[in-house]
């Protein structure tokens, strides 16, 4: 029997100093035993078919990962109705395969738009064809010239009352839809973003159903020119064929247009909606979607680097975590470095936490939609707001903390076959598509100076995540307000620190109001005067509540009155708490400055901050395998040659090298065209 190697040994050994149950703290993170067990039995239905198969990858080109992601997104569809999967099976079966698809908008975007803006008709005629994948389609808002303003697309429906239907026109050049996802090749449909003109008049973006090719050949309409717009940065998304379509005065049926809101007559008459934002539901599920795949994402990355910094050894530099007593003749785990422990470990929180903020805004996106059904509106503001603020923040730090994984594993890092290259590419798009992360701030921004105004009229009016505003009602006790730490232990305090956040927030949103009022206000033409200040404010207001749900998840997991699948033992409870303090801690810690230019916090409580964090990063250190094993991502997924649940990193290393294509020659391709005649140009040469 082979010795096991010094790998595998460190990391078998680092799994014996968890001191809580790993099968606890994962059904804590996936909301019960039943939701792990379906989420392992997708993801092996996935494994276990060789379309899905990741050993090629590194060496598609476009064109051929875009036929294998046709192939892939058939194969899906295929599964999904053979095991009458729901659409949370659907997104673990998307998970698992661990790519952009072809057909991911189908079920992302095209099905959800028409069941929440469609007519009970509309739904009823097209979502039969669309689950039964009958028609295929993509989401096209997106232009070659605007994307985050909608208010200016150039795409045109005329209504032509003549024949009852729509004239979908690229008015100019620049009218070009573009970045459509499935639209390059694969989709048949397509619900489009254009602006709705009756007579002359424009009645802003709608959105209309719009066949794109034949049922019969797949050819392209006559009117539309459709393609793809080429390979992206990173070689990211390869699979996926984000396309181009251009459409030159293509007729469509009135019927479609979405009407469940907006509504256009036969004889050309324009019903506006109860509500001008009632059709923002399907932009909050994806954003609200993008916060659980950034904890995804995430834990993914933190689970490859750890393990890898757990059997990587460096140097023989003593540290408190030395096992030198124990084999004196190995070097230092890189993982026991106190550096890296400070650059790993929060990384590790804020991927816990970004499991509990996804749990949340799925529930109020649900509670949201239930709302909209009955046509109440009262949580729709608040609702987008937190999903755009949170979008941005989340896919923020998941995009960060990914390249920092990356650069943590050293020279390795580099290697394609950590499995982090691959996600960096997948995640970096998500800081620029479903709006861009500086622009979006502004939503939250514009949010907030509205709870202002009311806050002050009629506080009790306030909605529940802006109550903190209501502190900084009374300007003279608010602006002589101070930190309450007295002692380092203070720091550990849940309440504590949510009155440091909700203090930030308070100060910057009242600082905002006050700086646009004195502007002009929100309509004068400084506003983007005020950008810089709205990106400030919507960040600290995502950062609370992400330290509120992680909080609050924390003691609904204590509480013998919470339902059994929320609920976690007092062993795992007690390192959530230590995450969930680090989390904050190290939050306030690198936005410092936010917390003592009002001198809120004084000199000793950031030295005492800072050696707070520091003594949690320390608590961590023995815990780190375990709370990474816990996210429980199988070898299928993480495709990391370091990061692999045995630790045989160097092993899985050398043998993904092997695979490469240049390997199966012993003299390159290219020898006998450019490096012989190179080393002969002077003649034969004898050593």
């Amino acid at each position: 029997m082979a010795q096991a190697s010094q790998n595998k040994k460190d990391l078998a050994q680092a799994r014996t100093k968890t001191n809580f149950d790993i099968t606890d703290m994962t059904n804590y993170l996936y909301g019960g035993a039943a939701n792990v067990e379906q989420r392992r039995y997708i993801i092996d239905l996935i494994a276990r078919e060789p379309i899905f198969n990741k050993d090629d990858w590194p060496w598609l080109n476009h064109t051929d990962a875009v036929k294998r992601g046709i192939a892939m997104s058939t194969r899906l569809a295929e599964i999904k109705m053979e095991h009458e999967l729901n659409d949370l099976d659907f997104a673990t079966m998307v998970e698992a395969i661990d790519d952009t698809l072809p057909i991911l908008l189908h079920n992302g975007a095209f099905i959800p738009v028409i069941n929440s803006q469609g007519s009970d008709e509309q739904i009823e005629k097209w979502i039969p064809l669309a689950e039964k994948y009958q028609i295929i389609g993509c989401y096209a808002q997106t232009e070659l010239g605007h994307g985050s303003n909608l208010s200016q697309l150039e795409t045109t429906a005329t209504f032509v009352q003549d024949t009852d239907e729509w004239e979908i026109n690229s008015t100019t050049f620049t009218a070009a839809k573009w970045w459509i996802g499935g639209l390059g090749a694969m989709c048949t449909h397509a619900v489009v973003q254009a602006k709705l003109i009756i007579a002359g008049k424009d009645y802003g973006a709608h959105v209309f159903v719009v066949p794109i090719r034949s049922l019969d050949n797949h050819k392209p309409f006559p009117g539309i020119q459709v393609g793809d717009i080429g390979p992206k940065a990173y070689g990211g998304f390869n699979k996926m064929e984000n396309g181009f379509a251009r459409f030159n005065k293509y007729r469509i049926p009135r019927e479609n247009m979405l009407m469940r809101f907006s509504k256009v007559s036969r004889d050309g008459v324009y019903t506006k909606p109860p509500h001008a934002k009632l059709s923002y539901g399907s932009m909050v599920l994806l954003r609200s979607v993008l916060i659980r795949q950034m904890a995804l994402y995430l834990s993914r990355a933190t689970t490859i680097s750890t393990r890898y910094l757990t059997v990587r050894r460096q140097f023989n530099n003593p540290t408190k975590r030395n096992d030198a007593d124990i084999n004196p003749s190995l070097e230092t785990q890189v993982i026991n470095y106190p550096m890296v422990q400070n650059r790993l470990f929060p990384m590790i929180a804020q991927s816990y936490a970004l499991f509990a903020a996804g749990t949340v805004m799925m529930e109020m996106y649900i509670g949201l939609m239930t709302g909209l059904s009955s046509g109440n509106i009262d949580t729709l503001a608040e609702v987008h707001a937190t999903s755009s603020a949170l979008k941005s923040y989340c896919t923020t730090i998941a995009a960060a903390g990914a390249e920092e994984c990356r650069k943590l594993m050293g020279g390795h890092g580099y290697s394609y076959f950590t499995g982090l290259a691959h996600m960096f590419a997948s995640i970096v798009p998500s800081n620029t598509y479903e709006g861009d992360n500086y622009v979006l701030t502004q939503q939250m921004a514009r949010y907030l100076l509205k709870e202002v105004k009311i806050a002050r009229t009629i506080p009790d009016k306030v909605t529940p995540y802006s109550k903190y505003l209501l502190q900084a009602l009374n300007k003279e006790a608010f602006v002589n307000a101070r930190c309450s730490v007295i002692k380092a232990e203070d720091w550990l305090n849940p309440d504590v620190q949510l009155a440091v956040f909700e203090h930030r927030c308070a100060r910057l949103a009242t600082e905002l109001s006050d700086a646009v009022d004195a502007a002009g206000g929100m309509e004068a033409t400084t506003w983007s005067d005020h950008n810089i200040e709205c990106y400030r404010i919507s960040h600290a207001h995502a950062q609370y509540v992400m330290v509120l749900w992680f909080v609050q998840s924390i003691r609904d997991a204590r509480n013998p009155e919470t339902e059994e699948e929320r609920r976690a033992s007092p062993e795992a409870i007690l390192i959530l708490e230590r995450l969930s303090n680090l989390h904050a801690l190290h939050t306030i810690q690198i936005n410092l400055a936010d917390f003592t230019e009002d001198a809120y916090f004084n000199p000793a409580q950031c030295q005492s901050l800072r050696a707070q964090v520091k003594s949690l990063v320390e608590s961590i250190a023995d815990q780190a395998v375990g709370l990474v094993d816990a996210f429980d991502h199988p070898d299928f997924l993480l495709a990391s040659a370091l990061g692999a649940s045995d630790g045989e990193a160097y092993q899985r290393l050398w043998d993904k090298a092997q695979t490469e294509p240049l390997n199966r020659r012993e003299v390159c391709d290219g020898y006998e065209e450019y490096i012989r005649p190179l080393l002969k140009k002077h003649g034969e040469l004898k050593l």
